[in-house]
């Protein structure tokens, strides 16, 4: 087990700089709960040059644990899931031992922990370059909390808010009003009255997100295309001055189907496209159906372009393959593709799915390196045989997640 040997081996524990712990034990006595508390306690002691932290089972820290990572001066980076849990297993108080910060992931915050953020912030605000808090459509972070972390998020260059359904555009508003770094902005799942209109235009006005080069964003509930077409619209003057590389959309999760099934007509994509045709080396549109002469445009007009994840109705393996091909430089795309069967959506059996990127790997150019469909990802393998390059699918073998599936979700 990896606590034993960083508890019972200090130079191996010497050694690591990043420790990620995305599964823990939890259904433990109480007499082996306190004996894992120990065994984690010692080893997290003995690693006196970690820099990064993940522990994000529910249930699974305590507040000597706490005080153990909190302790090592080498830390810059955490991601916690930030629920105290039962019985007083650590309290919220715990985390205000932890100082210097550049990195700070929350997930699922509990009431208590939203509350002392103002002062939590306001002991690493000469550090902290990276706030990202994942809600699950509780009301806790509202625009007043927000407000009170004002001060200590002048510096930050990462914002990522998800699940935060009392968070409107005033809080955004005020924040980047005092920020002038901002290169990562994600917005949620936020607030229903969420005014995007309201945020586009003061952007514009004061020249905002100049050094913006990544944005999320979830489409807003609605089943009408012309209010689509407007909220699409604010999103491209909200992005006006930006030097943007990473673009990603998705229906929220309370949208209607009809919307998703309708999805982004070609016209908003081709807009937001033009404007940042030079710089964009990602763009992700999920749950939204996305026309396939969209895909094609993007790939032609986007030089720089990298990576594409899109969702697909109807569309045949030659059309996909021929819409991807001037993508030169595509490296990694996933395709949620989709079927109208009798008037309902549904995926592709994931045999099919296989042999559409199978077929469209052997036509895209050397540097793609992973394709995917539905759930899975696969790695682009290449031979020769008979003077040709023969290119075919394999097992998915990197040891961090595929990026297409950490794209953030509320």
């Amino acid at each position: 087990m990896i606590l034993e040997t960083l508890a019972g081996a200090p130079y191996l524990a010497f050694h690591v700089k990043i420790l990620a712990f995305r599964d823990f034990p939890t259904h433990l006595t109480f007499d082996g709960r306190q004996r894992m508390i120990a065994l984690a306690t010692q080893a997290v002691s003995n690693c006196v040059n970690l820099r990064s932290c993940s522990w994000t089972r529910d249930g699974t820290l305590s507040t000597r644990m706490l005080q153990a990572l909190a302790g090592l001066n080498s830390l810059k980076e955490l991601e916690i899931n930030a629920k105290p849990g039962a019985f007083g297993a650590w309290v919220p108080e715990d985390l205000l031992a932890f100082q210097g910060l550049q990195r700070l992931t929350l997930i699922m915050p509990a009431r208590s922990v939203v509350e002392i953020l103002p002062e939590w912030s306001a002991k690493n605000r000469d550090t902290l370059e990276s706030l990202v808090i994942i809600c699950k459509s509780t009301p806790y972070l509202n625009d007043e909390i927000l407000q009170g972390m004002l001060p200590s998020l002048e510096n930050l260059r990462r914002l990522h808010l998800a699940g935060c359904v009392k968070v409107t555009e005033s809080a955004i508003e005020n924040f980047l009003d005092g920020n002038r770094h901002l290169r990562s902005l994600a917005i949620e799942a936020c607030s229903s009255r969420f005014n995007m209109n309201t945020l586009a235009s003061t952007c514009d006005t004061h020249k905002r997100l100049e050094s913006l080069t990544s944005i999320s964003l979830t489409m807003p509930p609605s089943k009408e295309s012309s209010e689509r077409r407007k909220w699409f619209g604010d999103v491209i003057l909200l992005l006006k001055h930006s030097p943007l590389e990473s673009f990603q959309l998705y229906a929220s999760g309370g949208t209607d189907e009809i919307i998703s099934y309708e999805g982004i007509d070609h016209e908003a994509i081709k807009e937001i496209v033009d404007s940042h045709a030079f710089t964009l080396r990602r763009i992700g549109i999920q749950r939204l159906i996305v026309p396939v002469e969209s895909l094609a445009y993007i790939c032609e007009r986007c030089p720089q372009l990298e990576e594409i994840f899109a969702t697909l109705c109807g569309v045949g393996r030659d059309t996909l393959a021929q819409a991807l091909v001037t993508g030169r430089r595509l490296r990694n795309v996933h395709l949620t593709l989709m079927n109208d069967v009798a008037g309902e959506m549904r995926p592709l059996h994931l045999l099919t799915a296989h042999a559409i990127c199978q077929h469209i790997a052997r036509s895209c150019g050397d540097n793609l390196q992973l394709i995917g469909s539905q759930t899975k990802v696969w790695q682009v393998e290449r031979s020769f045989s008979a003077g040709q390059i023969i290119r075919t699918l394999g097992a998915y073998t990197g040891q961090q997640i595929p990026e297409q599936f950490l794209m953030m979700r509320a």
